[in-house]
């Protein structure tokens, strides 16, 4: 039996060992045709390791070219490519081996890929690739936070005060960055605002030409902050100006011009309920020894109550003019006779001891030029005189650009006779022949 198995199994051995490795052959052919190894492209983001390594160094690394996504090539039967995709593949970047230049701050960071599925029946492509990095020293600086408001507040509003919390902002970053920012603003818009406000507002960096620097490299101790606006009531009030000193000899004051002539100033209601007016002091406008106009620039901020400010600051200097004049003098002549005597008691009658009574009338040249001294009435107040001789003053009724000396005047009160007075009697005088009622005018 046996050397019939054998007999059987040597038989045309060559021949059956040959159809066997054949067979296998056919086998191996019929596997790769069916399931054939192939290559195909897949990406990846860089994912960053030790970063803390450049950190810790007081450096800032970029990443340069867009060099953080890579394109890598995978070989492996076609039965398991087909079954990958990008996420099943890890590419790490270890900051620990970074190449730098110190030259140029420019570094490179081998990429290594790894498999994440199937990782001992695929092949990656070996081709070294690299994480280009930028190095930049890291910085840190800080900044007040101004704060800025925008938009129109209702009618009758206006801003009070307006406060940021906390006004200091930290930032860290690379040092070129950092460096670039001039100033920090907190903007809030008031627009319609009737009421206190309170907001959070996130603050924005800018650099020395106005632009805004992109913060997204920096890091910062705080994303927003606090702002604090105050709204207050609005209310119209007049200036009133005074002035103080005397005007050199021969020279008068005149009036005064000034634009605004109202003002509007700005607190919380109760504060501007007692504030009908704004009174500046004289000692704002002196006037001593003038010789002529004045125009003088008032700050009249510094006159306000206290709680009170102006509303528009453009209204806060005033533009004042004092005028100033020359004058001119003229001496009227004033008859007796034509003096009314006013409120004299019944059964008294009143003489003058003087035949001419001379008046030094003062004023601007062109106002005593135009003095017609046949329309000035002059009258004296009897009304509490008695019998005897009394000093009264003489009244003349003068343009109000006109002014007198006081002038004193004698008069004699008698009880009335049945006598009739004499043509010399004192009271009944007239200007003697060529005399006329004024005198030279004098400057």
């Amino acid at each position: 039996m046996v050397r019939r198995v054998w007999k059987v199994i040597t038989n045309n051995f060559g021949l059956k060992l040959l159809a066997a490795l054949f067979a296998v052959i056919l086998w191996l052919a019929v596997v790769n045709i069916d399931d054939p190894k192939i290559s195909q492209r897949f990406s990846a983001s860089v994912v960053i390791e030790n970063a803390e390594y450049l950190t810790e160094q007081g450096k800032y690394f970029e990443v340069l070219n867009d060099t953080n996504t890579i394109v890598f090539t995978v070989t492996a039967k076609r039965s398991y490519i087909e079954k990958l995709s990008n996420t099943d593949f890890k590419a790490v970047a270890n900051m620990e081996n970074a190449a730098i230049d110190n030259e140029s701050g420019i570094g490179k960071v081998p990429i290594e890929v790894t498999a994440l599925r199937y990782s001992s029946l695929v092949t990656i492509s070996k081709a070294t690739q690299n994480l280009e990095i930028a190095l930049d020293n890291l910085a840190q600086d800080q900044f007040i936070v101004g704060v800025e408001t925008t938009g129109t507040l209702s009618d009758g509003c206006a801003l009070g005060e307006v406060t940021v919390s906390p006004n200091l902002l930290k930032v860290s970053g690379p040092e070129s960055v950092v460096s670039s920012i001039d100033h920090v603003t907190a903007s809030i818009d008031v627009t319609n605002m009737t009421a206190d406000v309170v907001a959070s507002v996130i603050p924005v960096l800018y650099d020395s030409d106005g632009n805004v620097v992109d913060k997204s490299d920096l890091t910062l101790n705080m994303s927003t902050v606090t702002v604090t606006v105050r709204i207050l009531d609005i209310k119209d009030v007049s200036l009133i100006f005074n002035v103080t000193g005397t005007p050199a000899d021969g020279y008068a004051y005149m009036d005064m011009e000034y634009e605004p002539k109202t003002i509007a100033i700005k607190g919380t209601a109760s504060s501007l309920n007692n504030v009908t007016a704004i009174n500046i002091p004289e000692n704002a406008l002196d006037i001593s020894g003038a010789r002529g106009d004045i125009t003088q620039v008032i700050d009249v901020s510094e006159y306000l109550p206290s709680g009170v400010t102006i509303a528009d600051q453009s209204q806060a200097k005033v533009k004042v003019t004092v005028h100033i004049a020359q004058l001119s003098t003229k001496v009227v002549n004033i008859f007796p006779s034509s003096i009314r005597v006013l409120n004299l008691p019944e059964g008294y009658k009143l003489s003058f001891d003087t035949s001419v009574i001379r008046v030094n009338v003062n004023g601007i040249a062109e106002d005593i030029a135009a003095l017609d001294t046949d329309s000035i009435v002059a009258s004296i107040d009897a009304g509490q005189l008695t019998p005897g001789t009394h000093e009264v003053e003489l009244a003349l009724d003068l343009d109000e650009n006109l002014y007198h000396e006081p002038v004193m005047v004698t008069v004699t009160v008698t009880e009335e006779t049945t006598d009739e007075p004499t043509p010399d009697e004192p009271g009944t005088d007239e200007p003697a022949e060529g005399e006329t009622g004024e005198e030279e005018i004098q400057q």
